[in-house]
């Protein structure tokens, strides 16, 4: 090295040091006297740009900057440099193309390739920034900071089941990142896989006890596990560690509403609304506690506005909008509330069912098969080897016809407790058949005891055990031979009542049939032709059926029927179901806690001319 080249360079480091010392005096002087004695420097004219920007002179940054790049156009911190200025003056389309020319002059660097892809994110070109958050991670897959940011860009474009693999990758890679956890836990919760959403939370718990995010996503998992009592202290701990914490509060309000506190839960909802004035469930769970004629018309009318926001979250928009269908139909503007039932119902759909659409054919064929399966001689032979109990008091129905009052009633009684309902059947309704799909009296059996031995751990002293899962009318053949003496009370419901009220209920996790006028009506035809069968079939003496209009007319005959076909001595509790304190994990949560009312009897008559689909189902039935 020649003497100039030396003093160059002792230059140059001059210039670097007391750019990082923030001297930007000396650092500019120092730079200069580089430019003077070496004006094609490329490297210097990159750090002169820097001190301009630090110095907030945008513009002739940008021309040490351009110099950089045209004196060595593979100048990869010139070029990131310049892009990073661009972004900062609002200028994204000018910035990207130089983005992307870095990552072709080092392509194995998943840095570059994460600028590149957050630029086209910021863009809205989400599907190039998958693309190049991929290509990040492919150069360095141990970089966990590519796979971060590639699960969350697929999070955001709604593939969230490639998100869930995503950022299942990031934890393999970084196996304390709380935001790749916490993301899992969110993604789980949304996707009903409850128990991994626990684990997930307890990753980040583990490590940081007091994250009150972390509490507030374990107390939802716990809730939808219908372990509500568990959750509750999260979400007070996310509370408490969190006061301005919109989010917890709306669950704690939910919570309350379970629990039949509705006053605490009103308190809590608005206090979430004052948080997060767009938090679509928080208006629909005020909506279900607060009866609209009792709110402000100028809220409703602000709701009516937020929901049509184009940039709310589509979750949202279907919770609002199914909030002002239960607004406008408690103001009697039912041609209002039907069209806000049906953009929630259309908003919903699309989350939950737009991208697997549902067989019909394939759902027929199975009502089929187990009807053909499940003869009267096949059951006789099968409930042979039966387990000898009548603890399970089953109470099925299509969904939303009455089995959580049903349910309320009986559990009114001092020898009954309410299981809620259990998936148990459905979950795991395979294991009882053998080869070529003929269930078995052994594998039934085994199965009996399973869920027998559940139940007991519900109610260790109880007489009777109910389980409302409603859609258990598709397994009655199953259930009678593993219980043969176990009782079922079928709840009957005005076909186009029944429908109405699918339609108009905002699920958390809905039925494939749930959100689509002419999908629910095929679901019902169905549910009428299995229910016709098991009326042929099951001995009346272990199977009662019960109209939900004429329980609501006559509850007090029709209530002692029920208390001695389940074969439990009378207890006047049963008629007050209303002070039945045991928490309510359905729909209808707010309506099995009110004294019998009529209000849902011939609801549909209400919207009759916009529901013809319905309609035709009653009239349907009434020729029958």
């Amino acid at each position: 090295m020649t003497t100039e080249q030396a003093a160059l360079e002792q230059l140059k480091e001059t210039a670097f040091r007391a750019f990082n010392q923030n001297q930007l005096g000396l650092a500019a002087s120092s730079i200069q006297k580089v430019f003077a004695q070496s004006p094609s420097d490329a490297q210097a004219r990159v750090l002169a740009g820097l001190i301009e920007i630090r110095r907030s002179c945008f513009p002739e940054a940008e021309i040490h900057l351009q110099a950089a790049i045209e004196l060595d156009p593979e100048n990869v911190e010139g070029l990131i440099v310049f892009s990073k200025l661009l972004v900062s003056r609002k200028r994204l389309p000018e910035a990207i193309p130089l983005a992307e020319a870095a990552v072709l002059v080092q392509p194995q660097d998943p840095e570059l390739w994460c600028h590149l892809g957050s630029l086209l994110n910021f863009a809205k070109r989400t599907d190039d920034a998958i693309i190049v958050f991929s290509k990040a991670v492919a150069a360095d897959p141990t970089h966990a900071k590519s796979r971060g940011l590639l699960a969350t860009a697929l999070r955001d474009a709604g593939h969230e089941h490639a998100a869930i693999d995503a950022y299942s990758e990031l934890v393999k890679v970084d196996s304390r990142n709380s935001s790749g956890w916490m993301n899992l836990a969110r993604l789980y919760l949304a996707h009903g896989r409850f128990a991994e959403s626990i684990a997930a939370s307890d990753k980040v718990l583990k490590y940081d006890k007091n994250n009150p995010t972390a509490h507030l996503m374990k107390a939802l998992g716990l809730s939808e596990s219908q372990r509500g009592g568990e959750a509750e202290p999260h979400l007070r701990q996310a509370i408490k560690l969190n006061p301005e914490d919109g989010l917890a509060k709306a669950a704690l309000g939910y919570w309350f509403q379970e629990e039949g506190k509705f006053d605490e839960s009103l308190e809590m909802i608005d206090d979430a609304l004052r948080l997060l004035p767009n938090h679509g469930f928080a208006y629909y769970n005020l909506f279900r506690a607060r009866k609209a004629t009792k709110v402000e018309p100028a809220f409703i009318e602000d709701l009516r506005t937020r929901a049509l926001a184009p940039d709310l979250h589509i979750r949202d928009k279907t919770y609002m909008n199914y909030a002002l269908g239960k607004a406008y139909e408690d103001l009697k503007e039912f041609e209002a509330s039907i069209h806000h039932y049906s953009e929630g119902n259309k908003y919903a759909y699309e989350i939950w069912l737009g991208n697997r659409p549902w067989e019909r054919n394939d759902y027929h064929d199975r009502f089929t098969r187990t009807i053909e399966t499940f003869t009267q001689p096949k059951l006789e032979e099968l409930a042979s080897e039966g387990i000898d109990t009548d603890l399970p008091l089953m109470i099925v129905g299509m969904m939303r016809s009455g089995t959580s009052l049903l349910e309320q009633i009986l559990s009114s009684h001092p020898d009954v407790v309410g299981a809620g309902e259990l998936p148990f059947w459905h979950d795991y309704e395979e294991e009882a058949y053998g080869d070529n799909h003929v269930p078995t009296a052994p594998r039934i059996r085994k199965l009996g005891e399973r869920y027998l031995a559940d139940l007991k751990k519900l109610g260790p002293k109880a007489k009777r055990i109910t389980d409302k899962l409603p859609h258990n009318y598709a397994m009655l053949g199953l259930i009678h031979t593993a219980f043969p003496k176990a009782k079922i009370i079928h709840v009957k419901r005005s076909p186009a009542d029944n429908c109405l009220s699918i339609y108009t209920t905002a699920y958390q996790r809905p039925p494939v049939f749930a959100h689509d006028r002419d999908n629910i009506v095929f679901a019902y035809k169905q549910y009428q032709r299995i229910i016709a069968h098991w009326r042929e079939v099951l001995p009346p003496e272990n199977f009662m059926e019960i109209q939900y209009e004429d329980l609501i007319a006559d509850r007090d005959n029709l209530t002692r029927k029920l208390i001695e076909f389940s074969g439990l001595p009378w207890n006047d509790a049963c008629l007050h179901h209303e002070k039945n304190e045991r928490a309510v994990r359905t729909p209808s949560l707010w309506q099995v806690r009110q004294p019998i009312y009529t209000t849902s009897i011939a609801r549909w008559k209400r919207y009759e001319p916009w529901i013809p689909e319905f309609t035709a189902l009653l009239e349907e039935s009434e020729r029958q």
